[in-house]
């Protein structure tokens, strides 16, 4: 019974959000409730409830602020960039190769997933999404390829939720995001056999040359992201891996645009990405960034470094290229545009880790494990990779799905003796690929596709892929 009440948050949270009827924001709300009594019975009255409350809420709170930082930061640069130059963002797919394949790919694992690993929020999707359907995609296959602009959550939007995934779980960042990036390569492989199947469906040109290419530029963008864990940060590493390429592919590109129409189109993005690595990568530049203006409130908690944060560098670029591209009038509908499109997201990420954190000090998830591993006896890390899969399709948020689950997941790990960086970088990327099929992501990409209401049609396209993806994980696991 105590079992029960110790997990009943979780499936609360997936279960009302599972019925399609109730808001994530009230599901995580009603989670939160259901997470008090659970964490009254925890604790066996060994600690002081108000002051265990309070001070854990706030350390979630504070926790929460780093996602936060960065989920704002990222919608303004993005409305910055639309308000300057909405019709020339488009322009950027003209960059791709030249063949209506080459095209496909270049936009659906390269382009995009720049865009994604800079702002994150699916504005990558949204790209792909769009230069997919100029090719003359329909929309639903354009959905259906456009999603692989999703591979690089647990880098997207500066690494945020990769980041709070290794605060909760008390993991080494660094560590943690190579341990990521080296999981990646076996799903790669299945989401390549799925991009080169609707190739061949569509008609794109699908040849043994092309595929050729298409293994040459995913090993080279999978080698510079281990590269940028290993020898940078989480919050570039996503950078690292796709900003020389897509730089490479307008190179190689026959029918590029003009310099300077490129760098009109790329420039908030070379801000970006200029600031970012030379603040990381310039060792004297980044030891003194990050020793200045530090605000530490709790001591077992991440700082939170005003010079260096990701976020702050977002808001950087953005304020210096509206500085550059906008009129002073234009800057309260954009503060405007920013929280109506986040504020969804700010709310869900506070709420969710407040639980987890509430959760975690009560010493929760180290019960649950052992008592799963009781259960489940030696196969009880099967079930790791279908609750990441839980976790993040039904949540649509990286962060949110390693709050709910990281923390039981590293006691999982802990409880049947296997490697806890292991098992959380697997919980880390299956949540991630599995953010894909959340209701609300979908609904999102039939709105940038111009099919609002089709969600359930694009389910109809995309079913294979969850089982292929899952049993991926799962095979995974037999390796940990």
């Amino acid at each position: 019974m105590q079992i029960l009440l110790y997990i009943a948050p979780i499936i609360l949270v997936i279960g009302l959000v599972a019925t399609g009827r109730v808001p994530l924001v009230r599901a995580s709300l009603a989670g939160l409730v259901a997470t008090v009594p659970a964490v009254i019975v925890a604790l066996h009255g060994e600690r002081d409830l108000v002051s265990f409350f309070f001070v854990e809420s706030l350390k979630g709170a504070w926790l929460a602020w780093h996602a936060i930082a960065v989920t704002l930061a990222g919608l303004t640069v993005h409305h910055v960039i639309q308000a300057a130059a909405p019709e020339r963002q488009t322009e950027a797919t003209e960059a791709a190769p030249v063949s209506p394949h080459r095209r496909a790919f270049f936009l659906s694992f390269i382009a995009s997933g720049l865009i994604e690993c800079a702002i994150g929020f699916g504005v990558g999707f949204a790209l792909a999404i769009h230069g997919l359907r100029r090719l003359g995609v329909a929309p639903l296959p354009a959905i259906a390829v456009g999603l692989l602009s999703q591979m690089l959550v647990p880098w997207g939007g500066l690494g945020i939720g990769t980041t709070i995934g290794a605060a909760l779980g008390h993991l080494p960042l660094q560590q943690f995001g190579l341990y990521s990036a080296s999981l990646m390569p076996p799903f790669v492989v299945v989401l390549l056999g799925w991009f080169w199947w609707w190739s061949h469906r569509l008609g794109l040109g699908l040849s043994a040359k092309n595929m050729a290419l298409d293994l040459v530029w995913t090993c080279a963008m999978f080698g510079l992201l281990w590269l940028g864990n290993r020898f940078a940060s989480v919050d570039t590493a996503g950078l690292i891996a796709t900003a020389p390429l897509v730089a490479l592919g307008w190179l190689l590109d026959r029918n590029r645009p003009p310099l300077k129409t490129m760098l009109r189109v790329t420039l908030p993005y070379l801000l970006l990405i200029g600031v970012l690595l030379s603040t990381r990568l310039i060792t004297p530049l980044s030891q003194l960034l990050q020793s200045v203006a530090i605000m530490r409130p709790f001591d077992d908690m991440p700082a939170f470094p005003w010079a260096y944060q990701a976020g702050v560098m977002l808001l950087l670029t953005a304020i210096a290229y509206g500085a550059l591209t906008l009129k002073p009038r234009q800057t309260g509908g954009i503060l405007r545009q920013t929280w109506a499109a986040g504020r969804i997201a700010v709310a869900t990420t506070l709420i969710f880790l407040v639980m987890a954190r509430l959760m975690a000090a009560s010493g929760i998830p180290a019960e649950l494990a052992q008592a799963w591993q009781g259960f489940a006896g030696s196969h009880a890390l099967l079930a790791t990779p279908l609750f990441a899969a839980v976790a993040g399709g039904l949540t649509g948020s990286n962060t949110a799905s390693n709050s709910l689950m990281l923390p039981l997941q590293a006691a999982l790990a802990g409880s049947a003796g296997a490697n806890v960086m292991w098992v959380s970088a697997l919980q880390n990327v299956t949540g991630s690929l599995f953010t894909t099929f959340f209701p609300g992501k979908v609904a999102m990409a039939c709105a940038f596709a111009g099919i609002a209401g089709g969600e359930r049609h694009v389910y109809r396209y995309v079913v294979l892929l969850m089982p292929v993806l899952l049993i991926t994980a799962v095979l995974l696991t037999l390796f940990l």
